[in-house]
């Protein structure tokens, strides 16, 4: 696809539309960023497993009265210096291992929220474009309506003038002409507002003037209309990604909730150990540069607030565990009910679409009819202009309703997980 300006009329396909709804909307770079911040938090909590090293140096001056080890003030001056390496480990073994499985699992469920994320946006980006389609369709129908109406309000006026016709229908004619004209202008702005709402899923220049293809305004077979609904269900049960992400936050917070009871029991360890060279002495003595190391390790429990006895977080873990539930299980009923309503409005527009095609012959015939009678003289200026409205509507109506079919369609692969 060339490049997009401003102000350019372009002309786009679904399949187009649709690639470039994957490429930069902003909805799908807040949920790519949530992505990358679930896996960050879950590199960060397996960080927690391994010691951290410092490697320095350090210079320590003490003039003037201190304490020695048995208690007794003395005056001393002296001086150390050292250099060496560190290393430090704290390590809250029980938390760090549930931290570390619930990162994992909002890793997850970030993934399949961004994969949620894609799909909504694909079927908004669907229906966008049928509706940019269905206002380009009821431009054509009303400038052929428009059409139309002036040729006829082009004979009757003849007619009046050689005094076969009332001068009133002459009037008439006008009348349905001028309103075509308006609905003309109604139809121009539908499509530019349609193209403007594309531009924004898409993140086109704005003041892009989007026009897609006429030719892809015909019903879709995405999904047969009477595909089994429980069939339907069950898909959605399996593959919906909101599903999927809400039932990995809920693993996720049990991990909190054993977090908060077991993870006290396993002790923490703690290390610390230090190498490298010590000198210095009394006064100003800078000597006695040798080498020296420590050494301590140890195991313990936490007792109180963040540990053992710590029932207040318990508590907190195992509602934040139920409220978790609680959502997964209100995913599952919304999600059964949008596969249902998907269904009906599909089912529903398939019968619409089918009673509407026989709108269009019988609607075209009459007009035809009425046409030719009142170019013999017999038929009324009346009974054409309500011909040719009902052919208008029959026309616009069929548009409509293929939109709708198309972007129901769209709709029931969104509810059903594909």
């Amino acid at each position: 696809m060339p490049a997009l300006a401003a102000g350019a009329s372009t002309t786009i396909n679904l399949a187009t539309a649709l690639r470039l709804a994957g490429a930069k909307p902003l909805d799908l770079e807040l949920a790519r960023n949530s992505v990358r911040q679930a896996e960050a938090k879950y590199a960060e909590t397996r960080s927690k497993f391994f010691p951290w090293f410092s490697v320095g140096t350090g210079y320590h001056r003490l003039d003037g009265n201190t304490q020695d080890v048995a208690g007794n003030i003395t005056d001393v001056s002296k001086q150390s210096y050292q250099a060496g390496l560190g290393v430090v480990a704290e390590l809250r073994l029980g938390e760090a291992v549930y931290q570390s499985i619930a990162a994992k699992q909002r890793a997850a469920a970030a993934g399949h929220a961004l994969e949620s994320v894609r799909q909504n946006l694909l079927a908004e980006v669907s229906a966008g474009y049928f509706d940019l389609l269905r206002a380009q369709a009821g431009l054509q129908v009303n400038q052929q309506s428009k059409s139309l109406a002036a040729d006829y309000a082009a004979q009757v006026t003849a007619a009046v003038a050689s005094g076969v016709v009332f001068e009133a229908d002459q009037y008439r004619a006008q009348a349905q002409e001028l309103r075509h004209e308006l609905s003309t202008r109604k139809a121009l702005e539908d499509i530019q507002i349609a193209s403007a709402r594309l531009c924004e899923l898409l993140r086109l220049p704005h003041g892009l003037d989007l026009r897609g293809l006429d030719a892809e305004l015909v019903p879709l077979d995405l999904l047969p209309p009477d595909a089994s609904i429980g069939s339907q269900v069950r898909r959605a049960l399996d593959h919906r990604p909101e599903l999927r992400s809400r039932e990995m936050l809920l693993e996720a917070a049990r991990s909190d909730s054993l977090a908060a009871v077991n993870g006290p029991l396993i002790p923490d360890l703690s290390l610390r150990a230090n190498t490298g060279g010590l000198g210095g002495g009394k006064n100003a003595s800078t000597g006695n540069f040798g080498g020296t190391s420590d050494f301590m390790v140890g195991v313990g429990w936490r007792i109180g607030p963040g540990g053992l006895f710590d029932q207040a977080r318990s508590e907190s873990a195992q509602a934040a565990e139920a409220s978790e539930s609680i959502l997964l299980e209100k995913a599952r009923l919304r999600i059964s009910r949008e596969v249902l309503e998907a269904i009906a409005r599909v089912r529903s527009l398939d019968s619409r679409l089918a009673t509407t095609r026989k709108l269009l012959e019988v609607s075209e015939k009459a007009y035809q009819l009425c046409r030719e009678r009142g170019a013999t003289g017999v038929g009324g200026v009346l009974e054409t202009l309500r011909a040719e409205e009902d052919l208008s509507f029959a026309r616009l109506t069929w548009f409509e309703l293929v939109a709708q079919y198309n972007t129901a369609q769209a709709s029931l692969r969104r509810a059903t997980g594909r």
